[in-house]
This record gives C-alpha cells, sequence and structure tokens, in this order.
C-alpha cells in the first residue's frame, strides 16, 4: 500500500467514527456519564471497530497486496492505527471548537 491508500483508509476511519458520534451517540439521551475515551459505550465501539480492522487487514493483505502467508504484524498495526484514528472521529471531547470571532 503507498501513502495515499493509507490517507484513504484513515479518512474512511475518521469518518466512521464521526458518523457513529453524529447519527448514533448524540441521538441517544444525555447519560450521568459524558462521552470520552473512558465510557463504556465509546470502549465498546472502539473494540468492535478494531475487530473489523483486523479482519478488513487480513483482507487487504491477503487480496490487495498478495500475502500468502497471514503477515500478522501488518494486520495488527494497520487495526490498531486505523483504531487510533478512528478515536479522533468518536470521541467528542473536542466535538465543538470554541472559535473566536
Amino acid at each position: 500500500m503507498n501513502f495515499f491508500s493509507y490517507v484513504v483508509l484513515g479518512g474512511f476511519s475518521y469518518a466512521a467514527g464521526w458518523a457513529i458520534r453524529t447519527y448514533v451517540l448524540e441521538k441517544q439521551p444525555k447519560t450521568d456519564q459524558p462521552y470520552n475515551l473512558k465510557h463504556p459505550a465509546i470502549l465498546a465501539y472502539l473494540a468492535g471497530f478494531f475487530i473489523v480492522m483486523l479482519i478488513v487487514s487480513w483482507l487487504i493483505g491477503r487480496y490487495i497486496l498478495g500475502h500468502v502467508a497471514i503477515d500478522l504484524p501488518f494486520i495488527i498495526v494497520n487495526s490498531l492505527v486505523a483504531t487510533f484514528v478512528y478515536s479522533f472521529g468518536l470521541n467528542p471531547e473536542k466535538a465543538s471548537y470554541d472559535v473566536p470571532n
């Protein structure tokens, strides 16, 4: 994969996190604990996305990059980085920036 492919994958990861935050978390009633990276719902979404990315990374390695054997370092690092980028889209702590006039 080249740099552009990683940028596109990162964009999809960020957009997925943003979509979950915007269309799922903000539609739910307010909870006592604010949504941050320690909230159980956020942790569940991160774990689910990591598992999905393990499968997607294996498919990328197998069918796009042509790795015959399972390339475990590629799969784990690619999934961790994509989940890290996903967390920026999912994390609502900086959802509204206070831009000065």
